[in-house]
């Protein structure tokens, strides 16, 4: 679970049955979804297999869905977690993203969680957006309208 598609299902009018039955139809095994407001506008988020990831992008392509790709360890948006059965474990996880995202300027947008893998635990994909901050801007510095005292 290395990747993590997201799509606006947009069928008229929005159809996230439609989307996943399409998928099924396709042969995609799904290993983990999420997303908010799938059908007033938001993205659903799925992680397939990784053997189904190119059957994935042809379903997607086939019936002209807008999508876009985010990849562990290319992509600093996406964070992947592996979780034990234990109390606390999705706790952690969140806290390292809050940790790392407050020093990047990044805010969590979802949380995605599969299937449990034998062996490796439970993986969860956390989804962060850029919030505009002296943080997140490039120069580092912060640029605008400032307000002077009298």
């Amino acid at each position: 679970m290395h990747l993590q598609i997201r799509t606006t299902p947009t069928t008229s009018p929005p159809d996230v049955e439609k989307l996943l039955g399409r998928l099924a139809d396709g042969g995609v095994n799904i290993a983990g979804a999420g997303g908010s407001d799938v059908e007033f506008g938001g993205e659903f988020a799925f992680a397939p297999h990784d053997e189904d990831v190119t059957k994935a992008y042809e379903v997607l392509d086939k019936h002209k869905y807008t999508y876009r790709v985010l990849e562990f360890e290319v992509d600093p948006e996406l964070t992947l977690c592996w979780l034990k059965d234990e109390p606390g474990e999705l706790y952690r996880c969140i806290s390292k993203v809050s940790a790392e995202n407050l020093r990047t300027g990044r805010i969590i947008r979802d949380v995605l969680i599969g299937v449990p893998e034998s062996g490796r635990g439970v993986p969860v994909q956390i989804y962060s957006e850029s919030v505009r901050t002296p943080a997140s801007l490039d120069s580092g510095s912060t640029s605008g309208t400032t307000q002077s005292q009298s």
